[in-house]
């Protein structure tokens, strides 16, 4: 049976909008060309993390916000139908300085400290009481209540189950080769000896996104960006934290993640070197007792980046055609929202006001409906050849 909307790509995002709009009673199909989840959506560290993430206010930390406001609700409905717990954690984050970097913590905490957002300067002494383990180097640290995690490969088990629970027809293993197109409408998509018809299409590929997209004009650039993380053993804290150069997400199994590098390096997945030597050592100036700790996994990941590092969400200038891509680090917390979105514009052909900043017509037209049967030019690739620590 033809479905009302095939979405293809099967990581967070594409698994949650696929859930959203099977519980509104569409048939939906969901295309991944490995496993669901396969790709970033298991190499992350899942922090769900608006506050500590941000560098300035705006539509995307305030869209990041409204993600995390609804994340709880999103946790317990999952685990309330698949009765799977997904590691959802509220301890908090607490952003420490070390020697050089207390200016631009001090002028981070400044801006959201006026923009009214929760969040409390901590001295030495109480990041001792705090965190024990924390370096004694430390100057200081701003402690974020409001910045939690969840265990993303738990949540990936969670909604592979649910989406088959609520009738999604779920296809693994299978490439899509080409969106199909007549007359500037989406008729279907054409895997390897096989076509599947549908009136809708979402396209949640990730990184993979604008292959598929540029070859019908809609230069969706999808820029991947290789992450190298590892995980050691450990029970020395509980706090996620963060510093200038590294990430630790504690998880209840007592691993410590370690994250994460930030590499241009094409469609290579690899582990190097110089990625886990960058991080071990940032990690070990942290908490100095880890470089005593097991070392249980290694693992990379190609997160899908866009031009300008926010999503792409909405209209593609072809009827029927649909994006949602481009989360680069922020798919597992901008999944409740990206779900929303997508949905109501699906049901009602309406896109939200908090979809706007994030559609095509950022990159030069005034509005969505301008960039029917239009190609979309985008701004130059910028030089992305450095590693650093995220």
């Amino acid at each position: 049976m033809k479905p009302d909307v095939l979405i293809v790509g099967g990581g967070v995002i594409g698994c949650s909008i696929a859930l959203k709009l099977a519980n509104a009673g569409l048939r939906v199909t969901l295309v991944e060309r490995a496993t669901l989840g396969a790709e970033a959506s298991r190499a992350a560290a899942g922090m769900l993390s608006p506050q500590a993430e941000a560098r300035e206010p705006g539509a995307f930390f305030n869209l990041c916000l409204q993600s995390k406001a609804l994340y709880r609700n999103f946790v317990d409905e999952l685990e309330s139908r698949i009765g799977i717990n997904v590691g959802y954690r509220n301890e908090g984050t607490l952003m420490v300085s070390l020697p050089g970097d207390s200016e631009n913590v001090a002028a981070w905490a400044d801006w959201q400290i006026a923009a009214g957002m929760r969040l409390a300067k901590t001295s030495v002494d109480d990041l001792r009481q705090l965190e024990p383990a924390v370096t004694e180097a430390a100057t200081g640290a701003v402690s974020i209540p409001d910045d939690h995690q969840v265990d993303n490969r738990l949540l990936m088990d969670a909604l592979a189950i649910a989406v088959r629970q609520a009738g999604v027809d779920v296809i693994e293993g299978r490439e899509v080769r080409q969106l199909l197109v007549a007359n500037n409408r989406i008729t279907g998509i054409a895997l390897t000896n096989e076509q599947i018809n549908a009136g809708m299409v979402i396209v949640a590929a990730g990184s993979w996104s604008g292959n598929l997209l540029e070859p019908l004009g809609v230069r969706c650039t999808t820029i991947p960006a290789l992450g190298q993380m590892l995980a050691v053993r450990s029970s020395a804290f509980r706090y996620v934290l963060h510093s200038e150069r590294v990430y630790l997400v504690p998880r209840q199994d007592n691993r410590i993640l370690i994250g994460a590098t930030v590499e241009y390096t094409g469609f290579e997945k690899r582990l190097t070197v110089r990625g886990i030597h960058t991080l071990l050592a940032a990690a070990i100036e942290l908490v100095p007792e880890l470089a005593d700790s097991e070392i249980i996994e290694s693992w990379a990941g190609l997160r899908p980046d866009s031009v300008d590092h926010l999503p792409i969400l909405g209209a593609s200038g072809i009827d029927g055609l649909l994006l949602a891509t481009g989360h680069f680090r922020n798919g597992i917390l901008l999944a409740p929202v990206t779900a929303d979105l997508m949905a109501q514009l699906v049901l009602t052909g309406v896109p939200s006001e908090a979809m706007q900043p994030f559609s095509l017509a950022r990159f030069g037209l005034e509005k969505d409906n301008a960039l029917q049967g239009k190609a979309i030019g985008l701004l130059p690739k910028p030089n992305h050849q450095r590693l650093w620590a995220d």
